[in-house]
């Protein structure tokens, strides 16, 4: 098909609402299409009347990530923000407020790399084997309440609490303060006065937390924060401790929950792992590259200055939403044979450049030890027939709504074999 030679965001009308691109019935096709009309770039909404450019190219992505001077993560560069174009109650403010907060994630440059410092020093103290055994803790509570036989929700029950629970562990947090967090967390994902209030509640547990640790002291992510010099307020600690406590909400519910649906979906898939055809390390790699549980960046990057990308002429101010479940599907970067690229981990689910994930080691362990805790003492049968899987209502993360299984406890050790028959009619 052939595409305009130059393209402008405000001078497009047609705009694909960006869910579209996370809820269709496989991962690639919403991409697929955009790419067939637009190219590697294309105009998108992000919500009604918001527009956004989507790239969704590997090279221009990664060209974009390794550009933070023409590139910027800083809200205040939003032409939305700077001619108020957004109302009070859109949803994307959650990620792109009007005012940045107080952490690296919003900030560019010198400030940007002083508020970074902190968390990796941080992250990079923290001992693997207390990373193990924290996780290992949560999910075998979460699976004692499961009893011996019966029907449960995946999703729910267990993907969308192991993740954060294991992370606010890590920060210190006892099970009670954790649960009231998690619930608090999933709220900010919304608008209005729920998300603000919510946003309040936990921004008042972390700040006094921070204190309390600074006082008593313990051997924990906090009380690291807590006495790092590098921080001139109490603010700073507490917004950069929320940026992992929210990528645990989000990434690594997406990331355990793809897992199950693939190991329990996929018949091919799961018997790889079940018959030991694959480690499971290999298997929650390929998940990254297949089922990217971050599809769409929530962290948009500002043009800060007019410049021509894949044919599109950018102009300063532009949000540009980086795709990055296209990126890893992108077929340019692919050869088509899979002992080629047994063990690539070229794909872009952590990011690159000076933004990219901060904790990709402790969450490769807290997703390896969710999914194996959970196969090594139960039979699971996915009971949602092939195709009936709904998809999360979010531009941002792409994982089932509801993983349904029938769930027999089984002797720990054993190997379990993953019932993958579809479930009867």
């Amino acid at each position: 098909m052939n595409r305009p030679a130059t393209v402008e965001l405000t001078q497009t009308p047609d705009l694909t609402p960006l869910p579209a691109t996370t809820t269709g019935p496989d991962s690639q096709s919403g991409y697929a299409a955009l790419r067939a009309r637009w190219g590697q770039i294309a105009p998108v909404e992000i919500e009604p009347g918001v527009p956004a450019w989507l790239v969704m190219g590997h090279a221009e992505i990664y060209r974009i990530l390794r550009s933070e001077a023409l590139f910027s993560r800083d809200p205040r560069n939003w032409r939305w923000h700077r001619d108020g174009l957004l109302p009070d109650g859109a949803a994307i403010l959650a990620y792109s407020p009007r005012r940045p907060r107080a952490a690296s994630y919003h900030h560019d440059g010198a400030e940007r790399a002083r508020l970074r410092a902190p968390l990796d020093a941080a992250l990079g103290t923290l001992p693997e084997k207390a990373v193990l055994t924290t996780t290992r803790e949560v999910c075998r509570r979460l699976i004692g309440e499961f009893g011996q036989t019966g029907r449960h929700e995946l999703v729910g029950d267990y993907c969308r609490k192991v993740g954060f629970l294991a992370m606010a562990a890590m920060f210190g947090f006892d099970a009670g303060t954790s649960a009231r967090l998690m619930v608090d967390s999933g709220l900010t994902l919304g608008h209005g006065a729920r998300a603000q209030e919510a946003q309040e509640r936990i921004a008042a547990t972390l700040v006094a937390h921070v204190r309390q640790r600074r006082s008593a002291g313990a051997a924990d992510l906090t009380s690291a924060l807590a006495h790092d010099r590098r921080f001139r307020s109490d603010v700073e600690i507490a917004e950069t401790m929320a940026i992992p406590m929210h990528a645990a909400s989000t990434f690594l519910t997406a990331w355990i929950a793809q897992t199950f649906h693939l190991i329990l979906g996929d018949g091919p898939f799961g018997a790889r792992w079940t018959q030991g055809r694959i480690s499971l390390d290999d298997l929650l790699e390929e998940v990254l590259w297949r089922e990217t549980p971050v599809a769409n960046s929530p962290a948009p990057r500002y043009a800060m200055t007019d410049l021509r990308l894949d044919g599109k002429l950018i102009r300063t101010g532009d949000a540009l939403v980086l795709a990055i479940a296209a990126a890893n599907g992108d077929p340019r970067i692919h050869t088509g044979d899979p002992w080629d690229e047994l063990g690539n981990r070229s794909h872009l689910a952590w990011g690159t450049g000076v933004h990219q994930c901060p904790a990709p080691r402790q969450a490769r362990i807290i997703a390896r030890v969710a999914v194996e805790e959970l196969l090594q003492v139960a039979d699971l049968r996915l009971l949602t027939l092939p195709g009936q899987t709904t998809w999360t209502a979010s531009p941002w993360v792409r994982y089932p709504q509801r993983l349904p299984v029938e769930f027999r406890r089984v002797p720990r050790g054993r190997h379990t074999a993953v019932d993958t028959r579809p479930p009867a009619r």
